[in-house]
């Protein structure tokens, strides 16, 4: 398989897209989608050619080559693949997942690529495990405190909505602080931990309305 740079593949994918939509791709209007002058264009495309991935005559339109077709497909399905495991089996937002994505579908190495694709298949086969994983992964970034070991620090994302939470808000507990846990009695009730330079001392009731992130 003929190696491509990163810029390169960007390349035969924005010509495979206008090939697509209107038969032929011209250099203007990569030009233009890419923000970037005609020059540099001329020069990606002048190596694409010599690569026998595209057809171009000095001046005239540009088409794909049966390999090229190929190839491009080739990097296209990569691409989704990609951004499927992102957002399918990893939970990523799609905004996230599609800078990510660019960045992840030119250095992976085929083993890792191969292995991606068999969860994102084992996942989409047996979604009730996905949906176990899924809470795994939430309980593992946000967990209320009366869940955090003694000595172990963490951010206050939210206070849930209850008859205490302007209490616990009036306490000093604000989404953003940091909390770190001291003591828990013997039965898990009270626990006391510090914020904001002193000491508090919760019950663990008002602990479990405390959402965290370690």
């Amino acid at each position: 398989m003929t190696y491509l740079s990163e810029t390169q593949e960007d390349y035969l994918l924005d010509i495979l897209e206008q090939t697509t939509m209107h038969t032929v791709a011209r250099i203007k209007d990569i030009a233009r989608s890419r923000s970037v002058s005609l020059p540099t264009v001329v020069s990606a495309i002048k190596t694409l050619a010599e690569k026998n991935i595209i057809n171009h005559q000095k001046y005239g339109y540009i088409t794909l080559t049966d390999y090229g077709i190929e190839l491009a497909k080739n990097l296209l399905e990569r691409k989704k693949n990609i951004l499927k495991f992102l957002t399918f089996t990893l939970g990523i937002q799609e905004d996230t997942a599609i800078v990510d994505a660019h960045k992840l579908e030119h250095d992976l190495s085929k083993e890792t690529y191969n292995s991606l694709i068999k969860l994102t298949s084992f996942f989409a086969a047996n979604l009730h495990i996905k949906e176990q994983f899924e809470k795994f992964s939430k309980k593992e970034a946000y967990m209320r405190l009366s869940e955090i070991n003694v000595g172990e620090t963490a951010k206050i994302v939210k206070i849930e909505n209850s008859s205490i939470k302007g209490k616990l808000l009036s306490m000093g507990t604000t989404p953003g602080t940091i909390i770190k846990v001291e003591r828990v009695a013997p039965l898990g009730d009270p626990i006391e931990v510090t914020l904001l330079g002193y000491h508090l001392t919760l019950r663990k009731d008002e602990a479990e309305k405390i959402i965290v992130e370690r």
